[in-house]
């Protein structure tokens, strides 16, 4: 037998001793008022006093409820409503003792360890089961990884822009005193802002000198003011994160433990069996809301939109960071994310649904972002993350928010967007102009991008379509979009990201917040690559594929980038594909670049019979002046993103073994239980 249920508490005490280690026992409470049992902490204690009384008989099995400051041990007490008279627990025993250098409260996880998998990662220790009730995908380590980087990052970009506009506040005052004025005086007499303009590059430099991240630290210390207080003067505390789509909690457990100024985590999962153990590795990485020396964690079992939803309220604190990372899509979870992050936080979020988003099944990406990908497109990782852009641009719009790309990266099989959410209802009216369409020709690589509307002054008028038929085949033109068309990186966050992992000789360090970072090598050769891109760009080309096209031999690398930049135009590899040619050049001068190559290193007659497009391209006529040379340096480095004295740095790694990719799904767990009035 797996389960006894137990109506009555004192039936449930006068049975501890029966009960062998990692039994499950189930029990009605009902005099709470419903809801979740945890959150009522009479009923709790009320069943803890009961508890007590029997607990002499038990000097080897101990029970620890939450929410309860019993000097007992271990079960973490995990439970849901089911109606609204009563609620039903479940709870695990366990027969270890309890550590005598805690005061006899024991942190160790309530998950029988007999047969569990032990997982160490970063700073977290968790227990699994053997089985695939709970979801891991060692995989996902690097995006774990990253997100704490970026995070804490996000916590003191945070804190430095509330320092920088206390401080020009701070030095406008001064200046208004010093001429005998008041603000409002000010206003009153119609002085120009100009007459008393704040020097904001030594309160730059000012704040280039603090140390942000003891000043995130200290900021969580001093904690979060009241609810629906704005006051830019009140200190904002720590950040607050929600893990919507938890699982086991190893990500919340890391973040909590790991990244520096965190006020408190929410972990979220649908799944019971995923929530049971998080509460019981929360408890054994010292995580539960009683431990002081770290962030709590608390964790939450139901539907992630709808909790999203009921955190919009005002009587409620803001989420200043929402990580979705489902098994699949994020498309469901995206308006409630946009709608509920605070103003100038961040949403962290993973698809990993690539099979639609790169053209595979087109009328599901449709349906699920509004958007059309382009089959067996050579771009597909990045038109991915450009689809998902455009798709929260247009959530955020509705409500008067933009969005700012912070870093968006394809990584293995899925993609990885770090996008900040404002509240800017004028920066809403250049959506337009930063989300649109792409062109591509049906018949060879060549494509086109344009906005939904161009702008002359104030005026917003409709694009117009650069593409009617391909300039090079005669092709027809397929349209896919919308896309976000602007940068989807910040380079400055990125530089600042790579100076948090290398010291002064640009090699990889681990100290700091790098120090537990296991894949730290991977994320700065990959956060090198993006900060070498032709950031401002859409899109690219892959090399194997202009030359398959006219079946030509691949010119070496270096030739095409000394061409293109001697034509004036810049060039870059992309983070995930290094084949691929970023550019500012037209594509008819990369047709003419594999023109010129082709009379060096002509096409056989065979090849050329039996491939139409291929002699159409070859047949046209060259329009610019391609030039192999080697280019001057100083042209190169200002043409070429990272050219020249390239940083060392594993860019592109293999996969650490066979089979690296997308695991099974968890199965979740379905517990027996055998009811005895």
């Amino acid at each position: 037998m797996s389960g006894i249920f137990l109506r009555n508490s004192y039936i449930v005490t006068s049975k501890l001793g029966t009960v062998a280690s990692g039994f499950r026992l189930g029990f009605t409470c009902r005099d709470t008022s419903g809801g979740i049992i945890a959150q009522h902490n009479k009923s709790i204690r009320k069943f803890a006093t009961e508890v007590r009384r029997n607990f002499a008989t038990l000097p080897k099995q101990h029970l620890s409820l939450k929410n309860s400051h019993l000097p007992l041990f271990c079960v973490r007490l995990y439970s849901y409503a089911v109606s609204s008279s009563h609620c039903r627990v479940m709870s695990s025993i366990s027969s270890a003792l309890p550590s005598q250098d805690n005061g006899g409260v024991s942190t160790a996880s309530s998950v029988p360890t007999n047969n569990s998998k032990i997982i160490k990662e970063g700073s977290a220790t968790m227990a699994y089961p053997p089985t695939d009730e709970v979801f891991y995908n060692p995989v996902q380590v690097q995006n774990r990884d990253l997100s704490i980087l970026m995070i804490a990052l996000h916590a003191e970009r945070r804190s430095r822009r509330r320092a920088t506009i206390l401080a020009k506040k701070a030095e406008r005052k001064r200046l208004l005193e010093e001429a005998g004025l008041t603000e409002a005086e000010s206003r009153k007499k119609g002085v120009s802002q100009k007459a008393f303009a704040v020097d904001m590059d030594a309160i730059s430099k000012q704040m280039d000198s603090v140390d942000w991240t003891e000043k995130v630290k200290d900021d969580a210390k001093a904690g979060r003011p009241p609810v629906g207080n704005r006051d830019i003067n009140v200190n904002h505390g720590g950040i607050r994160i929600l893990d919507a789509l938890a699982a086991s909690g190893l990500r919340s457990i890391r973040y909590a433990k790991e990244i520096p100024g965190v006020d408190s985590v929410v972990v979220n999962d649908l799944d019971e069996a995923a929530i049971e153990l998080a509460h019981c590795n929360i408890a054994s990485n010292g995580c539960s809301s009683e431990e002081g020396n770290i962030p709590h964690i608390t964790a939450h079992v139901g539907d992630a939109i709808h909790h999203m939803y009921s955190c919009m309220s005002p009587s409620k604190q803001n989420f200043d960071v929402i990580d979705i990372d489902p098994y699949g899509t994020a498309a469901p979870f995206l308006d409630a994310a946009v709608r509920t992050v605070a103003n100038g936080g961040m949403l962290c979020v993973t698809c990993t649904d690539m099979a639609a988003m790169s053209g595979g099944h087109p009328e599901t990406c449709y349906g699920r972002l509004g958007s059309m990908p382009v089959p067996k497109g050579k771009y597909c990782q990045e038109l991915a993350i450009r689809l998902t852009l455009a798709a929260m641009a247009t959530i955020a719009g509705r409500c008067g928010r933009t969005i700012r790309p912070v870093l968006s990266v394809g990584m293995a099989f899925y993609i990885r967007c770090f996008v900040e959410i404002w509240d800017d209802k004028a920066t809403v009216n250049q959506h337009c102009l930063k989300i649109g369409n792409l062109y591509q020709s049906t018949q060879c690589p060549t494509f086109a991008t344009a906005p939904h509307a161009t702008q002359k002054g104030n005026v917003y008028q409709p694009s117009r379509i650069p593409l009617t038929t391909c300039p090079e085949t005669g092709s027809e033109i397929k349209v896919a979009g919308p896309l976000w068309l602007d940068p989807i990186h910040d380079q400055q966050v990125v530089l600042e990201a790579i100076s948090r992992l290398t010291n002064d000789k640009d090699e990889v360090i681990n100290t700091g917040i790098a120090s537990n970072l296991a894949t730290r090598t991977n994320i700065h050769g990959l956060l090198t690559c993006v900060s070498e891109e032709v950031h401002d760009v859409p899109l690219y080309y892959q090399l194997p594929d202009l030359t398959k096209t006219i079946g030509c031999t691949a010119p070496p690398r270096f030739k095409i980038e000394n061409a293109i930049i001697n034509a004036g135009y810049r060039i870059s590899a992309q983070h995930k594909e290094p084949q691929a040619v970023k550019t500012d050049a037209p594509s008819s001068l990369l047709w003419d670049i594999l023109r010129c190559w082709v009379k060096e290193h002509p096409v056989s007659e065979k090849k050329l019979k039996n491939n139409e497009k291929a002699a159409k391209i070859l047949g046209k006529e060259m329009t610019h002046d391609v030039n192999f040379s080697r280019p001057k340096n100083s042209l190169k480095s200002t043409k070429t993103v990272g050219a020249g004295s390239k940083k060392k740095a594993v860019r592109y790694p293999s996969n650490p073994e066979a089979n690296w990719g997308p695991k099974p799904m968890a199965k979740g767990k379905k517990r027996p239980v055998e009811e005895i009035e």
